[in-house]
């Protein structure tokens, strides 16, 4: 294998690459990116074997400044391909197999000499699925990370709570994630009448999400244990959480005994003023809520309290008070991304809803906790 590329683009590959290769793994082959190059073609691969992503930079384009002197493969560590190619001080670099596994890397006046993996250890990842394909405007996708996928569980003691739900149905795209704790859920409108019930991980999403910059579609195949996201010169790919999800529409109440109508960026600066104040960790917000006022209050007896008094612009119900998490609910009203949020009551113990004004395609709901000050 011999070739010559642009520096800047197959950083860009590397870099895109790189975030599905292993740091830890009892298979060293997968701390490394797979190298191909063909006629007029250069493909790299990194995989995991949950999260794979492949990157194709083609000699047609100008940008890549791509020469194939050689054809071959390669395997080499990510962690040290990704950081000679970012700090090699030339337009282009040239990279050639030499001497059996090892690799030679050049570019301006550095030389770097590097001992590869061998091709034959890498596993063979397949990358063919389309059972079902559609296309969506990549800030559709974009938005459905940002709005759910902090509401997912960090632990994995029930792994279907770690992945952002996906259901298509009645021309409808139904997103859900949560964390038994809150639940943040969104309604997309859907041009073709699709159908699946999917649960991707949200880490991975997430890499998709980050992966998605400057492109304005994307095309998602899905597969029984996978899905795939193709947009640009890259596709990344990554299994499906097999257990179930849990049915979300029933923890949503039909109606309510309280309903607030308030600023949002008020009530998250009252927020941020209490974070600070923390007891086993946890910032516990006490908002006491009356027609007149919300008084957002916490306390711990090792570091002391605050309080403060929020505009109210609109409110039915008996005045109430509640209690919950402070990073839930400036978590869930960043979500919804408005100046004016509404947020629905059933008493002291029940969950509240947290919606735009005339708006429910997005929901965010969290569980009360017990407040004893």
């Amino acid at each position: 294998m011999h070739f010559q590329v642009s520096q800047n683009e197959f950083l860009k590959a590397l870099n895109t690459v790189a975030r599905a290769a292993s740091t830890n793994t009892p298979m060293p082959s997968l701390c490394g990116i797979k190298i191909e190059a063909l006629e007029n073609t250069l493909i790299l691969l990194a995989s995991d074997s949950n999260i794979s992503i492949k990157v194709t930079l083609n000699g047609k384009d100008e940008k890549n400044k791509l020469d194939v002197y050689e054809e071959g493969v390669c395997v080499i560590d990510s962690r040290y391909i990704v950081d000679i190619a970012r700090k090699i001080a030339s337009e282009t670099i040239t990279m050639e197999v030499i001497d059996g596994n090892w690799i030679k890397i050049e570019g301006g006046t550095s030389r770097f000499k590097l001992n590869g993996i061998p091709e034959e250890d890498y596993p063979d990842i397949n990358f063919s699925i389309a059972k079902q394909s559609f296309t969506f405007k990549t800030k559709i996708l974009n938005d459905i990370v940002e709005q759910t996928s902090f509401a997912c569980s960090d632990k994995e003691t029930r792994p279907a709570l770690t992945g952002v739900n996906l259901e298509a149905k009645n021309q409808k795209l139904y997103a859900n994630a949560t964390d038994s704790y809150r639940l943040a859920s969104k309604i997309i409108d859907l041009q073709e009448d699709l159908s699946f019930n999917i649960t991707i991980p949200a880490k991975h999403l997430i890499e998709v999400h980050r992966s998605l910059i400057g492109e304005d579609e994307v095309t998602i195949a899905i597969d029984n244990q996978k899905i795939a996201f193709m947009f640009g010169n890259t596709i990344i790919e990554t299994r499906l959480i097999e257990d179930s999800y849990p049915d979300t529409s029933r923890l949503v109440p039909a109606s309510f005994e309280q309903v607030l109508k308030i600023e949002a960026n008020s009530v998250l600066k009252a927020i941020d003023r209490s974070s600070f104040i923390k007891s086993d960790g946890k910032n516990v917000i006490k908002m006491t809520i009356s027609p007149d006022e919300m008084i957002v209050s916490s306390s711990s007896q090792e570091i002391g309290s605050s309080l403060d008094s929020v505009k109210v612009l609109e409110y039915s119900g008996n005045p109430l008070t509640i209690a919950c998490s402070g990073k839930y609910l400036s978590d869930a009203i960043k979500a919804l991304r408005t100046d004016v949020i509404v947020m629905r009551f059933n008493g002291e113990l029940k969950p509240l809803i947290i919606t735009k004004v005339d708006d429910d395609s997005i929901l965010q709901l969290i569980s009360p906790v017990r407040s004893y000050n």
